[in-house]
């Protein structure tokens, strides 16, 4: 736990070196480096799905997806989406973040965030290197905070051997 408590530390002082402080910042960035840390694919929730959008319910109930959607042209990528369908049947997205709803309670935050990772590494990447439609995929986070985690998830389950990561504002990962 010391080192975890050193890289949420470093990381923050990077982050308001160049934006000014908030308490809220601090904890949220904090805590998405923190459940980044400890992703665990092995403690994730069953899921269904096929071809870059799959669905799994968290122990309230709520319906969570994580997919892949492909932009043609010009952009022609893939794009790593996660969010949620909310009581009213609308698609609520998220950004690769800490998945969560309205709904849904923050005891099992770290769940939910195993099963997006399982998702992810289990799916998502073996269907984007087996299509041809394109060669890029992009994750664009919404925030600063949604960028830590996605950097993390990408950062632990993306063999590097088979493709190249590129992280700024936004995480683009492209085929070998």
């Amino acid at each position: 736990m010391k080192y975890i408590k050193k890289i949420i530390k470093e990381e923050l002082k990077k982050f308001f070196k160049t934006n000014p402080y908030s308490l809220k910042d601090e904890l949220v960035i904090g805590n998405e480096i923190l459940i980044g840390e400890l992703l665990d694919p092995n403690n994730s929730y069953p899921y269904t799905g096929s071809k870059g959008y799959y669905e799994y319910k968290d122990i309230s109930g709520d319906i969570f997806f994580v997919r892949l959607h492909y932009i043609p042209e010009p952009q022609n990528v893939m794009e790593f989406k996660t969010g949620w369908i909310d009581e009213d049947g609308k698609t609520r997205y998220d950004s690769p973040s800490l998945p969560h709803s309205k709904n849904s309670s923050s005891i099992y935050v770290n769940k939910r965030s195993d099963t997006v990772a399982k998702i992810y590494r289990d799916e998502i990447l073996p269907f984007f290197k087996k299509q041809n439609l394109t060669n890029i995929m992009v994750i664009m986070p919404i925030s600063n905070s949604r960028l830590k985690f996605a950097e993390r998830l990408v950062k632990k389950f993306t063999p590097i051997d088979k493709f190249n990561i590129s992280i700024d504002e936004n995480i683009i990962i492209n085929k070998k």
